[in-house]
């Protein structure tokens, strides 16, 4: 009986070495800090040294004697400024505000013989893993990995993401998708060839494909199945229902308003130029290039440049500002086809030599139509002069 209670006594105090063993490993104390490199840079008067191991905060430096200020510090490089020295060896040490401490002997002008190898240094972290011909996940993987993934099944999906849910964590099924950031693309399952670089970039898309969005936020919130569209920019086509659109700059095209539903079902559209939110944008074919946000969301195929729009528009060209833009220069030969009319309170004023063949033609048919009328009156006034020639004879004759 003593013998059982003894065993028993003996696997009650391994299972709780067992149980204590990661409190006590979790307990000791972190590595060391190590110099791995220094670099100093005599013109820019920079002194680098990289390592691992470094602690929080900005250590105190010496060079030799002298106490170096520190200009920035990180987890694994700092940076000191350098004063002017002779060339020689001197001891580097960096000492944390926790008393941890590096030493590193750096080499400046002459480099002296090589001294005995050191010790090996503490093993580094594990890269990151390299792109293969399946899914590559960075950091911790999905709770959920898909053998679809895998490059040894039959229909692996080609799919690359990085970041917290990004690409679903990994669930999306279609194919050479790319996801980089926080929540991109966190909604796609089917679609394929999209790519979505950013914070919330791509979200929204479900079936949709051929998407681009580079940006914080740009593409957030687009139609499930919006194809084809091209975002550049944060917030770029945030808010867009259609597809085939275009956005390069902060908030180009975009539908996006604080505290408002709106989306923009446009399609076919290029927007470039830092813009504003805008109202809901429902045109089609639309070019805007211009900085502020568009005035006129609604129409299609309106052209403007240097200019927001204005409501109503449709077919519409506007280049330049009027109140800001006062002179435009075209070079070359200027076909225009329609009417120039001026604007109410600026009569149009037309200087210099004007070559246009319909003008011309429209010339030469006036000139035709003058000399007409000009040849009628001709022959009305010699019909004139003969009756006043008959009249002055009839008078001359004297009555029988």
């Amino acid at each position: 009986m003593n013998r059982i209670a003894r065993s028993f006594r003996l696997i009650a105090a391994a299972a709780l070495m067992v149980a204590l063993t990661p409190f006590a490993a979790s307990a000791q104390a972190p590595p060391p800090p190590l110099i791995t490199e220094a670099f100093a840079d005599a013109e820019t008067a920079t002194l680098t040294f990289n390592g691992v191991g470094f602690r929080e905060g900005f250590p105190v430096v010496f060079l030799g004697n002298q106490e170096l200020p520190v200009r920035w510090a990180a987890e694994r490089t700092a940076a000191t400024w350098l004063p002017e020295l002779r060339p020689g060896t001197y001891r580097l040490i960096a000492r944390w505000p926790d008393g941890a401490q590096a030493d590193f002997y750096l080499t400046i002008g002459a480099v002296g013989p090589a001294g005995p190898a050191g010790s090996p240094g503490p093993k580094g972290d594990r890269g990151l893993p390299g792109f293969g011909g399946g899914v590559a996940h960075f950091g911790a993987a999905p709770a959920t990995a898909k053998a679809a993934d895998a490059d040894t099944t039959t229909t692996p999906t080609r799919n690359t993401f990085y970041g917290s849910h990004a690409l679903g964590s990994g669930t999306a099924t279609g194919f050479r998708n790319t996801a980089f950031g926080w929540r991109a693309a966190v909604s796609l399952t089917t679609g394929a060839d999209n790519t979505g670089v950013g914070a919330q970039a791509l979200t929204g898309v479900i079936t949709g494909g051929g998407n681009t969005a580079v940006g914080a936020v740009a593409l957030q919130s687009i139609g499930a199945g919006s194809r084809g569209n091209t975002a550049v920019g944060r917030g770029a086509l945030r808010n867009i229902l259609g597809s085939n659109n275009i956005g390069i700059g902060n908030n180009a095209g975009s539908a996006y308003a604080v505290g408002v539903s709106r989306a923009g079902t446009g399609s076919h559209n290029i927007y470039i130029g830092n813009h504003g939110r805008n109202v809901n944008s429902t045109g089609n074919n639309n070019i805007h290039i211009a900085h502020g946000a568009r005035s006129n969301p609604t129409g299609s195929q309106n052209i403007y440049i240097g200019h927001t729009g204005a409501a109503g528009d449709a077919g519409v060209v506007r280049l330049g500002d009027g109140n800001t833009h006062t002179k435009t220069y075209l070079a070359g030969e200027v076909i225009i086809h329609g009417s120039i009319t001026g604007v109410a309170g600026n009569p149009l004023d037309i200087l210099g030599p004007v070559n246009a063949p319909v003008l011309d033609s429209r010339i030469d048919t006036l000139i035709t139509g003058i000399r007409e009328s000009v040849n009628q009156i001709d022959t009305r006034v010699t019909g004139i002069d003969t009756r006043l020639q008959a009249l002055e004879t009839a008078a001359a004759t004297p009555a029988p």
